[in-house]
């Protein structure tokens, strides 16, 4: 296990913004690895342990699991501060979109750009499959419920009740051991604060604005990732008369096409709404509730990682998880994969993360820059 190394509050911070600036789709995960690595944060099985500890409750789970890192390294203020860096890119140039697709019109032509873009993210998405199957489909046991959990997802089960199945599928697993237990005290501090402000979010939605109560019920109750929970976000914008069908298909585009969290159509929803304030609640709504959900549970899982049914939970949740990857980077190739150059484009993703370990920044400008002189004639 590598030594943890505390960042300074300005290294956080900046270095979850330059993430929340490059950081794309599933590739969020392999990348946000490749971060703590770099700085030597956390350990691997800390991380992987916190991956499956995030979906233990609502919310996109990679921002989740950037939320704990920060919180494991400093604290409430450096999990706050590098939660709004991490949003602060996506955000600003979701906003720009919006302004320019509301006052110009369809602005589809960005799209080509991101074909490479998006081939690219499925062969990141093996390498991430293939890391986790070799680490938690060990045995027949675990190998068993990976595949059960890809079967139970290509029928269009949802991700809370395959979760679910994990959960009662754990009692066939072995605990990692004897652990000593720690007597690790929870800080009910930061819980307080964070769940104060989750009150006050959601007591001023109720009174005083409909977008920023309506979107926080998403955040608040919805398992899963952005594909899980978009069928929540799609009821509560046709309900309300927010936008048409056709506006939300393309703020889902735009929300897959821009770095950091695929919910970030949530801003392009209430800029729709209310222009910049509206940007900035439907915002707010969404991703809040999983912030302060991460600060409880972390707290929580602190306190409790060490007995051995919540080892065998998370152990069953890993394997599970896994299953549930190749199910995305399945249902993703399906549109991304789309012509000969796109897999060409897969395959050189996949060489160059899981074989050369090329950063994945790289990676995407490498891609971007070839598709762009395509696009332009030159190659």
């Amino acid at each position: 296990m590598q030594n943890k190394i505390k960042p300074s509050l300005l290294d956080l911070i900046f270095s979850f913004f330059i993430l929340g600036l490059t950081a794309y789709s599933m590739a969020m995960l392999e990348e946000l690895k490749q971060l703590n690595n770099k700085k030597k944060w956390l350990s691997d099985e800390e991380i992987d342990k916190a991956l499956a500890m995030v979906q233990l409750y609502p919310g996109p789970i990679f921002i989740d699991l950037a939320i704990y890192i920060a919180y494991k390294l400093r604290g409430l203020i450096g999990a706050f501060l590098a939660f709004l860096a991490f949003l602060l890119p996506s955000f600003l140039i979701m906003l720009i979109l919006s302004f320019v697709y509301f006052h110009y019109g369809n602005i589809s032509y960005i799209h080509p750009l991101f074909t490479a873009l998006e081939a690219m993210v499925i062969g990141i998405i093996l390498k991430v499959a293939l890391d986790f199957g070799s680490k938690y489909t060990k045995d027949k046991i675990s190998a068993s419920l990976a595949g059960i959990s890809f079967i139970l997802m290509l029928y269009k089960i949802d991700a809370f009740y395959v979760i679910l199945f994990a959960f009662l599928a754990s009692v066939f697993f072995k605990a990692d051991g004897d652990i000593q237990k720690q007597d690790k005290k929870i800080n009910f501090l930061p819980i307080i604060i964070s769940g104060i402000l989750f009150l006050a979010f959601l007591i001023y939605g109720y009174f005083k604005s409909k977008l920023l109560f309506e979107m926080f019920k998403v955040g608040a109750v919805a398992f899963g990732n952005g594909m899980t929970i978009l069928p929540l976000l799609e009821d509560v914008v046709l309900k309300n008369h927010w936008m048409s069908l056709k506006e939300f298909a393309d703020g889902i585009a735009f929300g897959q096409i821009t770095p950091g969290p695929f919910l970030i159509t949530a801003t392009f929803i209430g800029y729709k709404v209310s222009k910049i304030i509206g940007a900035i609640l439907a915002t707010i709504g969404i991703f809040y509730p999983s912030f302060f959900y991460t600060i409880l549970m972390s707290e929580i899982y602190e306190k409790i990682k060490h007995l051995h049914f919540i080892q065998k939970i998370l152990k069953a949740l890993l394997a599970s998880f896994t299953g549930m990857i190749f199910f995305v980077g399945l249902s993703l190739s399906k549109v991304a994969l789309i012509n000969h150059l796109s897999f060409i484009y897969a395959v050189f993703a996949f060489i160059a993360v899981r074989y050369f370990k090329l950063n994945i920044l790289l990676l995407f400008v490498i891609g971007l820059s070839v598709q762009f002189l395509i696009i332009k004639g030159i190659l």
